[in-house]
């Protein structure tokens, strides 16, 4: 039974993931991609890219970050000299010349965030967002999907009304699944600290030590080549409402080919990782395991029916009665107990 569940868990989880890659059927408006120095977004961006890319989906890029056009890329905004009017028409002109489904990727929502948290700014974050997934009106169903990414080591500044919630929390609420992207060479130190009862090592800004950004992973080195990725922990919020968390892993090396919906899902459990996967429980000894023994440890004939013929001190009140009914005080008077039945009866 526990096989059987492991199984439907593996492939429900497989094409939930599978799906929003690919974008497909609106699986989520909105995908909020969690990063750090340790474990940049980019790997998970090309994949994003490539995917749409096999579909034939218009992919526009609204840079506030990079420089130059990625590959991949049919429509580059550059966001640092245009205001928040200019980069809404600009998607809008983008999303009316594609034919097909259209992909929105926004590489930092840092600086829209900052910009947001400052006392006199005029920027709504998620009105700003959402006016980006407007579909055009010769198509309306093809309505487009964004992917943007935030990177946690940057602060902020508090915000001017201390009630109002952060662009953080706000991002992580209008976000219709949340990927944070992890490093596996972090995972598996902090796993072997775990085994070890040690407490989990730091690396990085976590370190609090003086000139150092990005940490020393010294487990990089000993993974094969084809065991190398990044970790992805997935949050997504269903339309019922109901939420599912899942950890992934991201091969390094992805097929050259362009993906399709007949090639095999590259994308695995973090559980079916060779370095995470668990030991197989040991099977049960059979008769012709025991055969070289020097001893019995099977029972005869007659030490099984002795051990049938026992009788444990009320068994029958347990066998009849069963779990569940509440409890039940059982006791046998003896030739000493005063038993008065007016005081029973009170």
């Amino acid at each position: 039974m526990a096989h059987t569940n492991s199984s439907h868990r593996r492939t429900h989880n497989i094409l939930l993931i599978s799906k929003l890659l690919n974008q497909r059927e609106g699986a989520s408006p909105f995908t909020l991609v969690l990063d750090n120095l340790e474990q940049p977004a980019k790997p998970l961006l090309k994949e994003f890219i490539r995917r749409a890319n096999s579909s034939k989906s218009h992919v526009v890029f609204l840079a506030f970050e990079t420089a130059r056009t990625p590959p991949g890329i049919d429509t580059f905004i550059p966001c640092w000299n245009k205001n928040f009017q200019q980069i809404v028409q600009a998607v809008r002109s983008a999303i009316t010349s594609a034919v097909k489904r259209c992909l929105i990727v926004i590489d930092g929502l840092n600086a829209l965030c900052k910009m947001s948290a400052q006392p006199r700014s005029t920027l709504d974050l998620t009105s700003f967002l959402m006016s980006l997934l407007q579909p055009p009106q010769q198509t309306p169903q093809n309505s487009p999907s964004l992917v943007a990414v935030y990177h946690q080591d940057m602060p902020l500044h508090t915000s001017a009304n201390p009630y109002s919630p952060g662009p953080l929390s706000l991002l992580e609420y209008s976000a219709t699944t949340i990927m944070t992207v992890h490093s596996l060479s972090i995972l598996l130190a902090e796993k072997q600290a775990k085994e070890k009862s040690l407490g989990a090592p730091s690396f990085g800004l976590a370190e609090q030590k003086e000139g150092l950004v990005v940490g020393l992973k010294p487990q990089a080195r000993s993974i094969p080549s084809d065991q190398r990725g990044i970790v992805i922990q997935l949050e997504h919020r269903r339309r019922s409402g109901r939420g599912l968390l899942e950890w992934y892993f991201l091969p390094q090396r992805l097929p050259s080919k362009p993906y399709s919906a007949s090639s095999k899902e590259p994308v695995l459990l973090l559980d079916d990782h060779p370095l995470f996967r668990k030991p197989e429980l040991v099977p049960e000894t059979t008769d012709q395991d025991l055969a070289g023994v020097t001893f019995e440890l099977n029972l005869t004939t007659r030490q099984r029916m002795e051990r049938d013929g026992v009788v444990l001190p009320y068994f029958d009140a347990q066998k009849a009665g069963g779990g569940g009914e509440g409890g039940r005080i059982l006791y046998d008077m003896g030739a000493e107990d005063d038993f008065d039945e007016e005081e029973d009866e009170i």
